[in-house]
């Protein structure tokens, strides 16, 4: 009886032992590659869901060297475009403010020379230039986007259009497979209106009513009330063009955050599978490690009890 009790104790002891090793063992390993398992069967139901998302990570890295970085440079490029055409937009409505308060007033003089240096800023900040190419020209890459430098040029020209060089084509950049973005704006749709108040109000300078005197004359301040209207339409206008490009740079923005929330989506699903817990992992080792100490002192034990001790 005391035989089969002891050999039923050092099987149970052996068992334990080997389970305590094993348990050591799958904890240091953790602990040594941070990974839970070594192989897809270690993951169980998860292992399909696992073989996927590599699948998709290998293709991300794949897309990532071959289109990626063509698509991140041209994502910086078109940021730094957009928020020259952002400073451009906001000196022209900047320069149309203070054309709008310029005809205000009742100084025939200081509203030309104020007229003067707001079509001066105008026209400097159409023909704006960025990485050598004139940003409201379109596709024009030869002339700068309007062609007149003096405020006096309007009143030759049968109508303000007639000063843009720009043509109808904005550039256009591709910042993803399947996304492009319109990322220019044409001279002549941004300057257009306030052009047209330019024209108008060189054109009555020089003309039968002209020029504007201090005081204003009847004709000069009737002309002036309707022209204010005019301008603050053009203003509305380029407010409407600064919010475009506003909306712009914000999903160009928003595209290259996304490129890197894809790529860490996949990866931290994968680590969420197969990524050890280092913590917890350390604490089961230390766990299976006195686990294993203790069964050993049992199997050593149970394995020097003899019958010779009770007989003595």
């Amino acid at each position: 009886m005391t035989r089969i009790s002891t050999y039923a104790a050092n099987q149970s002891a052996l068992m334990d032992l080997m389970k305590a090793q094993k348990q050591m063992f799958e904890a240091q390993q953790q602990l040594t590659t941070g990974k839970l398992v070594h192989d897809l069967k270690g993951v169980g139901y998860q292992a399909e869901m696992l073989s996927a998302a590599r699948a998709a990570e290998t293709q991300a890295k794949s897309y990532e060297e071959t289109q990626a970085k063509s698509y991140e440079e041209a994502a910086t490029r078109t940021e730094t475009r957009l928020a020259a055409q952002d400073t451009a937009l906001e000196h022209i409505a900047d320069a149309a403010n203070s054309l709008r308060l310029a005809i205000t007033t009742k100084e025939g003089d200081y509203i030309m020379q104020q007229t003067r240096e707001a079509f001066y800023e105008v026209t400097n900040a159409l023909n704006t230039q960025h990485a050598g190419t004139y940003l409201f020209s379109g596709t024009r890459t030869d002339v700068p986007s309007v062609g007149i430098s003096d405020l006096s040029d309007l009143v030759p020209m049968a109508s303000a259009d007639e000063a843009f060089q720009n043509n109808d084509r904005k550039p256009q950049v591709q910042l993803d497979q399947n996304y492009s973005i319109e990322v220019g704006m044409l001279a002549s749709d941004v300057g257009g209106d306030v052009m047209a108040s330019f024209k108008r109000i060189a054109d009555f300078d020089a003309g039968p009513n002209g020029p504007f005197a201090s005081p204003l004359s009847a004709a000069q301040e009737a002309f002036l009330q309707t022209e204010i209207q005019n301008v603050v339409s053009a203003l509305d206008n380029l407010h409407a063009r600064v919010g475009e490009n506003g909306t712009r740079q914000a999903h160009v923005e928003n595209l290259k955050t996304n490129h890197v929330e894809r790529q860490d989506f996949i990866t931290l699903m994968i680590s969420d599978i197969e990524d050890a817990d280092m913590a917890e992992a350390a604490t089961r080792f230390q766990q299976a490690q006195t686990a294993v100490q203790v069964s050993a002192a049992t199997f050593s034990s149970l394995n020097q009890v003899s019958l010779l001790n009770y007989l003595r």
